[in-house]
């Protein structure tokens, strides 16, 4: 390995170690409490180092959520090693839901800290309900692309089957909210709740067959 290989693996590692202490930072206090101190501090760094190799706070987040976005979807599009294409419409979008459901509710999770926050830098990454999401993230294009499956959703506009994914999104993170909320509920009514809620989004997207 030569020097300037060696040298830029010691500074991804680097800065994902500090992605990762601002991830930890964020899932105890939330973005808002964020700061280079309090990184440079759990680090036992000085704040200089952390300028080095980011810009700022700012760039922290951006960094952080680009990262947390790429795992959820993968973990998403990864839920199920049947071909998409093999598999019904119906499985399709109950398999989605549940494993999004199941992801964004798991230990550890910083899905309630990083979507509650209103900052237009983190809305820049988060926001889904504007025109045109589908083409901006990927939550959104892939639940359009499973709804476009269902046989009454073929002769639908764009716009509608884009709607249509952002009602069931938005219905998915308000329960995901309320999981969130409410940590102690025991695990039988948790995936009663997850079921029931699934079998509900099957009723709209089925709705127009």
């Amino acid at each position: 390995m030569g020097k300037e290989e060696r040298q830029e693996q010691e500074r991804e590692a680097m800065r994902n170690l500090i992605l990762t202490t601002a991830g930890e930072l964020v899932a105890e206090k939330g973005i808002r409490q964020l700061s280079i101190r309090k990184i440079a501090e759990r680090m036992e760094y000085s704040a200089g180092i952390i300028y080095h190799y980011f810009q700022g706070k700012e760039d922290i987040v951006e960094q952080l959520l680009q990262k947390e976005y790429r795992e959820l979807i993968g973990g998403l599009a990864g839920g199920s090693h049947i071909p998409q294409s093999k598999v019904s419409a119906e499985d399709n979008l109950s398999q989605s839901l549940s494993q999004f459901i199941r992801m964004t509710t798991a230990e550890g999770s910083q899905y309630r800290n990083v979507m509650l926050n209103d900052s237009p830098a983190v809305l820049n990454h988060t926001a889904v309900l504007h025109k045109g999401a589908a083409l901006e993230r990927n939550a959104i294009s892939m639940l359009c692309r499973t709804l476009r499956q269902f046989r009454g959703m073929a002769s639908r506009k764009e716009e509608e089957i884009e709607l249509t994914a952002q009602v069931i999104w938005s219905a998915a993170f308000g329960l995901i909210m309320r999981l969130n909320v409410e940590k102690n509920l025991p695990e039988e009514q948790k995936e009663a709740l997850i079921t029931r809620h699934v079998e509900a989004m099957l009723l709209i997207a089925g709705s127009w067959d």
